[in-house]
């Protein structure tokens, strides 16, 4: 199997992202399985058209500069120059390489929803290395970094940190050495049900099996309206899509005896409903199971 690591950056502002980020960068790099050679690369700058003018934060952060941005083509146009060197260099059994799921579980669907098209199926399967790395490397968390691995592997940094292609070759070097090191890199854009066991697709908001929220919810957090992601209490704003948290409109008071056991409240819009329904009579929410 061959690899395609691939790591986007995005239009970004301080405190808060402007609503939608697009991609200003698209670059990915072809590790062939057995040599572990990169053998081919594929790079460009992407124009930005919901949010045209690149903020100085994006700037500094990213080292973009507002003319490569404005001399190249919108993403739609990239995403199918993309399509045509994958054609021409990927075989036909290929994994893609991240470092976090938030580049094609979360952006690069936004991305597609925003221009109209559909997510291509490559993109439906992809190894999170962080995650690979947490499950072989006894000193790693859920919280390191791009180059803590590289550190804790012997690997000096090269390049600009926030830099897509510098990020990427990097994270191939990364995996050149895990895979070196016998390590199997496989999907990990799955979440097993702890209901019924079912595995799922990463983006899958319920259990195929038994439609269980995706995410336990605890007291204070909720589920953003937009996109159905589950969200702490602390924040303001949804994780996945951005979109701002909106307060839930209160519940009718409870009179007499029209609460019975089973009832529930929805976690997005506050109303009553009944135990038999698993979606929201008033918003069509679907129930999400409260824990703790």
């Amino acid at each position: 199997m061959n690899f395609i690591v691939l790591d986007f950056e995005a239009t970004c502002d301080e405190p808060v992202n402007r609503d939608p980020q697009e991609i200003v960068e698209f670059p990915a790099l072809l590790v062939e399985g057995d040599t572990r050679q990169l053998v081919s690369e594929f790079h460009t700058y992407v124009r930005p058209v919901a949010h045209p003018v690149l903020t100085s934060f994006c700037t500094q952060l990213t080292g973009i500069r507002q003319s490569q941005v404005e001399r190249c083509p919108p993403f739609p146009v990239v995403l199918e120059q993309f399509g045509h060197w994958l054609d021409a260099n990927a075989s036909s059994e290929f994994l893609l390489v991240t470092c976090g799921d938030w580049d094609l579980g979360s952006l690069l669907p936004r991305q597609c929803e925003q221009h109209g098209i559909g997510v291509p199926s490559w993109a439906a399967r992809w190894a999170n290395l962080k995650r690979a790395f947490l499950w072989n490397y006894p000193q790693a968390s859920h919280q390191t970094s791009l180059d803590a691995m590289a550190k804790a592997l012997g690997l000096p940094w090269i390049g600009r940190a926030h830099s897509g292609i510098d990020d990427s070759r990097n994270i191939a070097r990364i995996l050149q050495k895990m895979l070196a090191a016998g390590i199997c890199i496989e999907n990990t854009a799955f979440w097993r049900c702890l209901n019924c066991g079912q595995s799922n697709a990463y983006r899958a908001r319920h259990c195929f099996g038994c439609q269980t929220s995706a995410f336990e919810l605890r007291p204070g957090d909720w589920p953003c309206p937009h996109c159905g992601f589950g969200n702490y209490a602390d924040r303001t704003t949804c994780f996945d899509c951005g979109r701002p948290r909106v307060a839930p409109a209160k519940a009718p008071p409870v009179v007499g005896s029209s609460w019975k056991t089973g009832d529930w409240s929805c976690g997005n819009c506050g109303a009553h409903n009944f135990a038999k329904r698993t979606t929201c009579f008033r918003c069509a929410q679907p129930r999400l199971n409260i824990s703790g």
